[in-house]
């Protein structure tokens, strides 16, 4: 797990001392790291809500079924179900929406710091493409960045972002690349194919996120 260089605070957030920010990469890093350990904590938190809600229904269901009140009992069952197999899933849908969206502005903010820190001809917007592969080759072409694309997490931050568009376009479910996802472990159902998200896979890809920006962001453009 990355180290967090943050202030004293409950909800992390990044301490500038740890930072050089005469360089486009650590401005940049600290931008993403404003955005990303705050995160952490809604993602904690949605968690505590999430499970306390789940175990309100269980102690609803438990004390209904002793006073053979079988129709709040039902409604307890029925509910905590839902809550556990469709509430707490579009909940990681959404931490996953958002977690891939801040990633691929921090990406880009590195792009465009360094295109007015070097007086860059070319912008982003000159690239042809879209998302991370656009931006990785900004910073390749037009930064002289080699390596971005070869970080040990990058195949799963590409898969991470797979997921995410398949939320998007697919409400969940995924038709294609299925080795993918079981190479990095994101579950899905095998009847429908949509993906499966818990706690712990949000956690995960979080960590791999800011693991792989720590090192891609630090890396020195070739003259």
């Amino acid at each position: 797990m990355t180290n967090m260089y943050s202030l004293n605070s409950n909800v992390k957030f990044p301490n500038m001392e740890y930072y050089d920010m005469d360089k486009a990469s650590d401005m940049a890093l600290y931008l993403a790291h404003c955005d990303f350990y705050p995160f952490k904590s809604v993602i904690e938190n949605n968690k505590i809500a999430l499970d306390v809600i789940a175990e309100s229904y269980r102690k609803i269901a438990k004390e209904a079924r002793g006073d053979k009140d079988f129709v709040t009992e039902e409604w307890a069952m029925t509910s905590g179900g839902l809550h556990s197999c469709r509430v707490d899933l579009l909940t990681q849908y959404s931490l996953l929406l958002t977690m891939v969206a801040l990633l691929e502005e921090a990406v880009n903010t590195l792009c465009r710091l360094y295109h007015g820190i070097k007086h860059l001809d070319k912008e982003l917007k000159d690239i042809k493409g879209s998302g991370l592969e656009r931006a990785a080759k900004y910073l390749k072409e037009e930064v002289g960045i080699i390596g971005f694309t070869a970080d040990k997490q990058w195949e799963y931050i590409t898969a991470i972002r797979d997921a995410r568009n398949m939320i998007v376009h697919n409400g969940g479910r995924i038709h294609k690349d299925f080795e993918k996802y079981d190479k990095f472990g994101i579950g899905y159902r095998e009847e429908d194919h949509q993906l499966y998200l818990e706690y712990g896979d949000i956690i995960k890809m979080y960590d791999a996120i800011l693991d792989f920006m720590d090192r891609a962001f630090r890396i020195v453009p070739q003259s």
